[in-house]
């Protein structure tokens, strides 16, 4: 065989990158050992594999259709090196987990707690961002399984739904301000509350931060939108505004097909599912 097993190694991880730099920094290695490395590989494949550019890299049509068959092989490699004794399930892999951050506030904790229980090896790297740019990383094989907020129905991608959520209007214990409504109003959630919130409150202050609108919220500054979970998660002793509009959140799990295989993806994704209150037996 003609190609060398660190070099698709390589290739994979630097696909998951927008840098050679940031690639490898997170291999650990020289960037002109990278660059040697991903040369190489594509000369043996005899194809260019990354658009390269001042503002950083991205895979080719020949680079994601190499992708998808180079994780395929390492992932059976992986398969064939896995021992069964529980000290050795991640076998120096690390496995990428996405989601948004305060969505990783209340479901990471508990799901690493159960993944290090389970395999003492494990190794793990946690990314956060919108849930629509975490499902947009998982498509392109930058992330390998997040916890998804109302993803978009993909074919290529495995969606699981694993409960529900529900985005509500809050007001604290005191004298609230009505004249002021604290939201993150480029969400879709928060326009449809507001489309039908009849004689809503005429000032908005925007911010992007949940953990802010609970804090602004719980100080009286006015009325906040945010979801349940967010809030629970706060700490905040906040009131759910009766007779307002609401919006129901999907939180899904989501990856690629080939994902979920070897014991440590399976291990990871029961730790995410236990987190929420599902496993295996539900």
């Amino acid at each position: 065989m003609k190609y060398r097993i660190r070099d698709i190694e390589n290739f994979v991880a630097t696909a998951g990158c927008k840098t050679i730099i940031q690639a490898a920094t997170k291999l650990e290695i020289s960037q002109p050992a990278l660059s040697e490395s991903l040369k190489r590989l594509e000369g043996d494949v005899g194809a260019t594999l990354f658009y390269r550019s001042r503002s950083g890299i991205e895979l080719t049509p020949s680079g994601k259709v190499f992708l998808t068959k180079a994780q395929d092989l390492i992932r059976s490699l992986h398969d064939l090196e896995f021992p069964t004794d529980k000290d050795s399930v991640f076998a120096g892999r690390s496995i990428t987990i996405g989601c948004h951050v305060t969505v990783a506030q209340y479901t990471l904790p508990k799901a690493l707690r159960y993944i290090r229980a389970e395999a003492h090896d494990y190794r793990v790297e946690l990314r956060h961002d919108l849930s629509r740019n975490i499902q947009a990383d998982i498509q392109r094989g930058a992330i390998d399984v997040g916890i998804v907020i109302n993803p978009a129905e993909i074919p290529d991608i495995v969606i699981q739904k694993l409960t529900t959520d529900t985005v509500a209007v809050w007001k604290g214990k005191g004298s609230v301000d009505t004249e002021t409504i604290i939201c993150n109003n480029s969400l879709f959630q928060t326009q449809s509350i507001l489309k039908k919130w009849k004689n809503k409150a005429p000032k908005i202050i925007n911010t992007d931060s949940l953990e802010l609108i609970c804090s602004l919220v719980n100080e009286n500054i006015g009325y906040g939108i945010a979801p349940a979970r967010a809030v629970d998660n706060s700490g905040f002793k906040l009131e759910q505004v009766a007779g307002l509009p609401t919006f129901t959140d999907e939180v899904c799990l989501v990856y690629r097909p080939e994902f979920g295989k070897t014991p440590a993806e399976k291990i990871v994704i029961e730790g995410i599912k236990r987190s929420l209150g599902v496993s295996k037996k539900s």
